[in-house]
């Protein structure tokens, strides 16, 4: 009888994410996810190899096998041919191209900027929300 209800369990919990991804609503879909997954696990003691493939097990040494990784792989030099450089034509906007991208936006391209943003998202600067532009009627 046990193992009968944990698989109903699962199979409706599955359809409560399939329901609310088909209904366009990922942040349900998540939520569910991480409830189920628990609480995020982190990995203190990543086994880590030096330059020989030896394990490192002391810490100051493994912070310092990955500062010398990060040197070697950011720190490349690459040869800059200043010719080439020169070679490359800086692209101009036609007249019409400039005045089309100068004007101000009509209602409508306004009315479907908004739609196509994503709801519940952190706000901008001016701390107003998407979900308010949404539900706020003409701009």
């Amino acid at each position: 009888m046990t193992e009968q209800r944990q698989v109903e369990y699962w199979d409706e919990v599955c359809e409560d994410i399939e329901k609310s991804i088909k209904n366009n609503d990922p942040a349900t879909a998540f939520s569910i996810i991480r409830r189920l997954r628990g609480g995020s696990k982190r990995v203190e003691n990543i086994p880590v190899q030096d330059k020989n493939g030896k394990f490192l097990v002391n810490s100051r040494d493994t912070l310092k096998r990955w500062g010398e990784f990060f040197c070697e792989t950011l720190n490349v030099c690459t040869l800059i041919d200043q010719n080439l450089i020169d070679q490359i034509q800086i692209l101009t906007l036609s007249t019409t191209e400039e005045h089309r991208q100068n004007a101000q936006p009509s209602i409508e391209e306004v009315r479907k900027a908004i739609n196509r943003m994503k709801s519940r998202k952190a706000p901008g600067s001016d701390e107003v929300t998407v979900d308010i532009l949404k539900a706020g009627g003409e701009p």
